[in-house]
């Protein structure tokens, strides 16, 4: 009843944007400025591949990454870096869109879908791309917290998390401070899109 009660609202006042993202739920749970919210959040949670680095025990800091962790360059970094991306370009996405729809006096129908379908890739771009890269570089920077039998059985299988021959991987302390900024960046941008409504 509840829901049928905020759709008559929004067919009274005219909001066709509005009703769109309401009837697809899962896109309209947040609005636009906590959605890029959330993405610096991400950011934020990226930025601890740092510190998760640094306190590696020491003998997977010997074996594996070196004795200065934060400037090796393993080659999730570059994982990192792609998230940043998937994360900034949500992010500036949802923006633009927040900020179109405030320039229009009004939406006709074929606008609001339109509107609706970019707000959903830019999303999606965001809460899937971004989100899984965050979660596989934290999974990666972590995996040495489990001890060096753990890291040395990966190994075996083939996979080697702190492998460091990836021709684009950037230091992980620089991978973290690009993170941080971009993260304390896309909050003040989070800021401004929420002023516009």
């Amino acid at each position: 009843m509840h829901d049928r009660d905020k759709y008559t609202q929004l067919v009274l006042e005219g909001s066709e944007y509005e009703l769109l993202r309401a009837r697809r739920a899962l896109l309209s749970r947040w609005t636009i400025p906590q959605k890029i919210r959330r993405c610096s959040y991400l950011l934020f949670a990226a930025s601890s591949m740092l510190p998760l680095m640094l306190f590696l025990p020491p003998v997977v800091q010997q074996q594996y990454v070196g004795p200065n962790p934060a400037l090796s360059r393993v080659s999730f970094t570059a994982l990192t870096l792609f998230s940043v991306c998937c994360l900034v370009g949500a992010s500036l996405g949802l923006a633009a869109t927040a900020t179109y729809r405030d320039g229009l006096e009004e939406i006709s129908e074929d606008q609001a879908w339109s509107l609706v379908g970019i707000e959903g890739m830019f999303s999606s771009i965001g809460f899937v791309s971004g989100l899984l890269g965050v979660t596989a570089t934290l999974v990666l920077s972590a995996v040495g917290y489990a001890g060096a039998e753990t890291v040395d059985s990966l190994v075996t299988s083939g996979v080697d998390p702190y492998h460091s021959q990836a021709g684009i991987a950037v230091t992980v302390a620089t991978a973290s401070a690009i993170a941080f900024c971009c993260a304390i960046t896309v909050f003040l941008l989070s800021v401004f899109v929420e002023s516009l409504e």
